[in-house]
């Protein structure tokens, strides 16, 4: 009895020992923790293709942007990640920087364009001072906000005619978005809008007007994939004001990036 019970035993111990282990791959598509829509692990890293339309023609690799979450910085008693943008054009390359923060509203970000504007005025001589310092990029996941407002100014003193800037936004969706690399599934579609008017220096009697928007593709993993839409709206988050009458469009589109994992 003890021969039948052997037998198995010694044929399974020379199989364990002839039999090499399987071969274990590492290749494949990377698994992310979940970044909440916006990586703020320093040494986060993306780099964007930036092509623009006007006048019919589009233009590819017009630019390339180069982003990096490169530390901390505290801002109004408010502590914020840091993200250089480095922009490189055919004939140079410059920097601008944006502040990026979560809490319960969701992803929010700040610049130094922005903390500067309170102290500009659409009109000379009338200040504004509720230019807010920092705005809703994201709403947070799960208790998505369908529209929100950004900045809302309004001047009715001028006789028939209205003077008013209003930037807000909207949460469009979970959707995809194609780029030349891949389709990136499960975005979080965020469509930033500006409605002004405002006299025209050069004819009082036609007003400037603005009707401009952009959508921002943004997934967990990865933050910001694809931005595309009204170059108005890329030049209000580098800081600027945007003031012309016609505007091209540009597209942003993620080509690589390097997102650490938290330890």
């Amino acid at each position: 009895m003890r021969r039948i019970l052997l037998f198995p035993f010694l044929l399974l111990f020379i199989v364990s020992c002839t039999d090499d282990p399987p071969a274990v791959s590492t290749d494949g598509t990377p698994v992310y923790v979940d970044m909440q829509y916006f990586p703020l692990v320093q040494g986060s890293g993306w780099q964007y293709r930036v092509d623009t339309t006007g006048n019919g023609t589009t233009r590819k690799g017009v630019a390339q942007i180069q982003s990096a979450i490169t530390g901390t910085r505290m801002v109004n008693d408010i502590e914020y990640a840091v993200q250089v943008n480095r922009v490189i054009t055919g004939t140079g390359a410059s920097d601008d920087t944006l502040f990026v923060r979560k809490d319960a509203q969701g992803v929010l970000i700040s610049s130094p364009g922005l903390l500067q504007l309170s102290s500009i005025s659409l009109i000379p001589g009338l200040p504004i001072d509720d230019i807010p310092t920092e705005f809703l990029a994201v709403p947070a996941p799960g208790s998505f906000q369908t529209e929100w407002e950004i900045f809302n100014f309004e001047f009715n003193q001028i006789p028939l005619f209205s003077v008013f800037y209003r930037i807000k936004g909207r949460f469009r969706g979970i959707e995809s978005v194609e780029t030349d690399q891949r389709t990136y599934r499960d975005c979080a579609r965020v469509t930033l809008t500006i409605e002004a008017q405002f006299p025209n220096p050069d004819n009082i009697l036609v007003p400037i007007r603005i009707d401009e928007s952009a959508d921002f593709y943004y997934t967990r993993p990865h933050g910001l994939v694809v931005a595309d839409g009204s170059s108005a709206v890329f030049t209000l988050l580098r800081g600027g004001l945007p003031l012309d009458l016609t505007y091209g469009s540009t597209r942003q589109e993620v080509i690589d990036f390097d997102i650490p994992q938290p330890r």
